[in-house]
This record gives structure tokens, sequence and C-alpha cells, in this order.
């Protein structure tokens, strides 16, 4: 029994991967139809109506028949590979995102199958959030977008967003973004009602308990190595006259713009060492609510007119002026000019021998790792904990060590507990070249093993509840199936899957 219910989550877990990964696979593929062979009916049926066309047929096909049973009603139009509730799935969804998949990269194989059953799985949810009246604001599946297309830009290598719709075959960015907010509204209400679902199971240590043992001894998890660790990080800072000189030169640009009736764009592109967005004259679009640094923001909404440039501010990754370009409701359109203060190589040699004697104390027990990292390090988020990294999805210490990044592993990796790192360099990616150091200290190793009842209890947990929730939907599923239409192709009826959902 324990084994099914392995096996259901990774089912799970694997087509929710799938969702993830898909999510906007069928904008890069619109428009595009596999060629046929001459004087093929449906081929010309295909080629002469639109995607939206032949759903809406289907739909209107579907309500002609209403008093049928559900699985009575034969397709009435070609080209549909499956209709779910008030859903409706093309041939072309799944070929578009089969070679979506293929183009992104992702590691393993998709069949058609598994592509099929996702698409029924996420369409079933929102359908009947719809039934169940669960909706989702205007300004959700706006935010869904934006998040989108920044991801696209980025991919792409920052350009604008009239290049990403270029890209994907789209006249315009309104295009663009309509199929995005429909695409995000689905996953959105998918989304909803699984939480909806889960939103009140809960699980007992009692459960927890039968959950662990009632998996045989073989089949338990193993879990990575894992550490508790703490660091000290030590940051190269440029000198005052150097932060000076990139002040000046904003101001500088700025002043050139405004009157003297310079470009800002052309600045950007020149000037910028921003290089996500000096290729196309430093242009970004932001919300409030979007993840920029607080200081960005801040400088960006303080502007009330097109035509205005901030005064030249600091983030985390620099010094900054920004131009409104135009405001859209809740949307600000700017560029931006980027510069990184100069750092010597002296400056560097500074901040190296800084923790070299912070370090040397810790080694003669003058000072604990701890008060070292609450006294000089340059990460402030660890530093107040005495340097000590948390685990973002646990709340725990405990790190996944396969998960750490790549210097962190290979330093780590054959220390001993209480050891104490050399000096590791790094710098940051892009023009900026800030160098950094860093000390780590290893606190704890708990190397590969079987799960383990008491010292891993809160992955265990975490395995139980996800258990329970997974047979929470899945229960909910077999009885929805009941009433809601659910047709399959006959080119499906190979696929492992087919059985529970026309049974």
């Amino acid at each position: 029994m324990m084994q099914y219910k392995i096996n259901d989550l990774k089912s799970i877990l694997k087509l929710t991967s799938v969702f993830v990964a898909l999510a906007f696979a069928s904008i890069g593929y619109a428009q595009q139809v596999k060629p046929r062979t001459a004087g093929n009916q449906f081929d010309v049926k295909v080629q002469q109506q639109s995607d939206e066309q032949i759903k809406r047929d289907v739909l209107s096909a579907l309500n002609d028949t209403v008093k049928q049973p559900r699985r009575e009603v034969r397709f009435r139009i070609d080209g549909v590979s499956g209709v779910i509730g008030d859903y409706v799935i093309l041939e072309s969804d799944i070929s578009k995102q089969l070679q979506a998949w293929k183009r992104s990269g992702q590691p393993g194989d998709l069949s058609e199958c598994d592509l099929m059953e996702s698409l029924l799985i996420e369409k079933m949810y929102a359908h009947h959030a719809i039934q169940d009246s669960i909706t989702v604001a205007d300004a959700e599946i706006n935010g869904y977008t934006d998040q989108r297309i920044r991801y696209f830009q980025d991919k792409l290598g920052g350009v604008s967003e009239e290049t990403v719709a270029q890209y994907y075959q789209k006249e315009t960015v309104q295009q663009l973004r309509d199929e995005l907010n429909q695409l995000g509204r689905d996953e959105l209400l998918s989304n909803r009602m699984q939480q909806r679902l889960t939103e009140e199971v809960d699980i007992t240590p009692e459960e927890v308990r039968q959950f662990f043992y009632n998996i045989p001894e073989d089949e338990r998890p193993l879990f990575n190595t894992e550490v508790e660790m703490a660091r000290i990080v030590v940051n190269a800072v440029p000198t005052e006259e150097a932060v000076q000189d990139v002040i000046d030169k904003l101001n500088q640009y700025r002043t050139d713009v405004l009157e003297n009736g310079s470009d800002f764009a052309a600045k950007a592109t020149l000037f910028s060492e921003d290089i996500g967005t000096e290729r196309q004259g430093g242009v970004l679009s932001l919300k409030r609510s979007d993840p920029y640094a607080k200081e960005f923001k801040d400088a960006t909404f303080s502007l009330t007119e097109v035509g205005q440039i901030s005064e030249p501010f600091e983030t985390q990754f620099g010094w900054h002026i920004v131009y409104l370009e135009k405001i859209r409701g809740s949307v600000r359109d700017v560029r931006h000019i980027l510069l990184y203060p100069y750092i010597s190589t002296a400056q560097e040699a500074k901040a190296r021998r800084k923790l070299e004697t912070m370090r040397d104390s810790i080694i003669l027990n003058q000072i604990s790792f701890a008060d070292a990292a609450r006294a000089i390090s340059d990460e402030k988020r660890t530093a107040k904990n005495g340097g000590q990294l948390v685990n973002p999805q646990t709340g725990e210490y405990r790190l996944d060590l396969t998960r750490a990044a790549p210097d962190l592993v290979s330093t780590v990796q054959f220390m001993e507990e209480g050891d104490v790192s050399g000096i590791i360099e790094s710098r940051a990616p892009g023009g900026q070249n800030l160098a950094t150091f860093t000390i780590v200290n290893l606190i704890k190793k708990i190397k590969d093993h079987k799960a383990d009842y008491t010292g891993d209890f809160l992955k265990i947990k975490e395995l139980a509840l996800r258990d329970k929730q997974v047979r929470k939907i899945a229960e909910w599923r077999e009885e929805k199936l009941k009433d809601t239409y659910v047709k399959i192709g006959d080119e499906y009826k190979k696929c492992d899957f087919l059985q529970q959902w026309t049974q």
C-alpha cells in the first residue's frame, strides 16, 4: 500500500513540473501547423479554421447534445484531441507544447501521453474552479503576464517587449499579452482550486508516525548530505572619490538630457553598465509589487510626469538614474542608466586583509565565529544570526549540500565539523566585477542516509502531508469525473492514464 502512495506522489510531482515547464509553451508556436498530405479533408479543416473557432464549434456541439450521456457525444470538429468540461484540447495544443518542451532543454523525456494528462488535469481544476465560483482578479492575471514577459526578456538576453512579441510570432505586444492572460487565468484558476481542496488538510504526529512505519525499511527514502554552517562575507568597497566620480557622471548625463536635448536612450546604450538592458536603451517596465530593489522602486514611483529624471541614487547593484517614459495605470515604463564605482586592487586587498585578520582571531579562540560575523559580515541577513544560514523552504538550519552554491559545495565537502575554511574569493556576475571574500564555519554535517524518524521528522512530516493532500485531490478527482464531460481522442488509447479518465 505504501508503495502505491509513494508512486502516486511521484506521479503528481512529475505532472506538477510539467505544468510549470509548459505554462507558456503554446506562445512560441502559435499559428504553426504541421504539413499534411494533399486531399485530406481533415487537413483542410485545420488550415481553414483558427484554433479558437474550432473550440467554439466543439463547445457548441456539446451544448446541442447536452442531454446525452457524457461519453456518447462524438467529435464534430476535426483536430480535437480532447474535451473536458468547458475546455477543448486541440491537436495543435499538444504539438506546440511538445515542441516547446524539446526546445526548452528541460531534462528527461516527455511524451504526448504525459502532455495530454497534464492538460486534462489542469483544465479539470480550472473548469471546476469556475463551477465553484472561484475567481481570479484581473490584477493577478496582469501581474502573472508581466512576470512571464520579464522572464522571456531575460531568457532572450534582456530584449524589449516588442522583440519578445516578434520572437513568438505575434504582430503586437497586446496579442502576446492577450494569449498570456488566457493561459495565466487558467493556471491561476487551477492553482486556486487545488489550494481550496488542500488548505484545510492537516496531519497529526500519529499520522506521520504511521506514514513512516508503513514504508518497508528497504524502501524508505534516502536523504542527501546535509550541513549546518555559518559564513562571514566581506565585500571590497570603492573609495569615496570613486563613488563621487560615478555620481558626477550620472548628473552630467541627466543635465545633458534635461537641458541640452540629449536622448536618454542613446546615453543608456552608450554608457549604462546594466548588460541586461543597455542594448535596448535601458528600458524597463515595473509595478510596485515587482521584485526590484526598494530604492529603485521608490525612485521610479516618485516621478510623476513623463520626461522626469531622478537624482542619482544607490542600490545594492550600483548607482542609477531613472527616466520616466510612460505611465500605464499601475505600470511605469522607464529607462535607466547603471554605473559601478571603480574598485581598485588596493581596496580588494584591504577587504581580504580585514577578513584574514578576523579569521586568525577565530582560529586563536580570541572571538567566536558568531560574534565575528555580527561584527564585520557584510551579509546583513545572516550577520545578525551569527552568520548561520537558514533553509528558506523549511526554516531549519539544515541545508541540502547538493543544492548549495558550487563554491560552497567544493569547500564544505572536505571539511570536518568545527572547521573554518580558508578565504573563498568570488566576483559578482556581469559588469560589476565586485570582489567578495567569504569564510565558512562547518557546524554540523549529516551524511547521506536513509530516513530516520527522529532525526528527519520535519522532512518526513512534509512527505506525509503531501501524501495526504495527493489522496485528497485523487478522491475529489474520482468523484468529479462522474459528472464531468470527458472525451479523449482515439490516438490516446495507448496511454496508461486513459482508463482512469474514461471509466
